[in-house]
């Protein structure tokens, strides 16, 4: 699907991105503005999978990773993290909230976006993302699809200067 400007009532669908042996991951789309909303589709596929999306706002890139993985055995995760194309620095003078809204429900998460720099694996080894268990992400899907808000702020405007240098 073609990227295209994503206010927060039209949302941007991504498939998710498996990775296997010998797998090309296709193109990823850029969405425009401070907030958005990213839909996941086909959430019940196999992990591991990832759904991508780049984000381009306040001058910068973002890419949003949602990340499936089984942790153990037969007990799939998703793992959602916001990083920076740009240094850790460039990464710290931002924040980003993650937000999810169904049945009456609300989740949120609020961060420092991570670097580029960093593995996104170490993100998620670390614990600094949005973890979501099989039956929470059930409660905030509609048919298999995962609807995540997407909000990006500069942290101040000592970092917003610093980090178009």
């Amino acid at each position: 699907m073609p990227a295209s400007p994503t206010s927060a009532t039209t949302p941007a669908l991504t498939t998710p991105r498996t990775r296997r042996r010998g797998y090309t991951l296709p193109r990823v789309d850029i969405l425009q503005g401070a907030e958005i909303v990213f839909l996941a589709t086909d959430m019940h596929l196999p992990a591991p999978a990832d759904w991508i999306i780049m984000h381009s706002c306040l001058g910068h890139h973002f890419l949003l990773v949602l990340r499936k993985r089984e942790r153990h055995a037969g007990h799939p995760q998703f793992f959602a993290t916001m990083m920076l194309i740009g240094t850790p620095t460039q990464a710290d003078c931002f924040t980003y909230r993650l937000e999810l809204n169904r049945n009456h429900r609300r989740l949120k998460w609020e961060a420092a976006p991570r670097s580029v720099l960093e593995c996104v694996d170490s993100v998620i080894t670390d614990g600094d993302c949005l973890v979501l268990n099989t039956s929470l992400a059930q409660l905030f899907s509609d048919n298999g699809s995962l609807a995540i808000g997407i909000a990006i702020t500069a942290a101040t405007e000592v970092c917003s200067s610093e980090a178009e240098m």
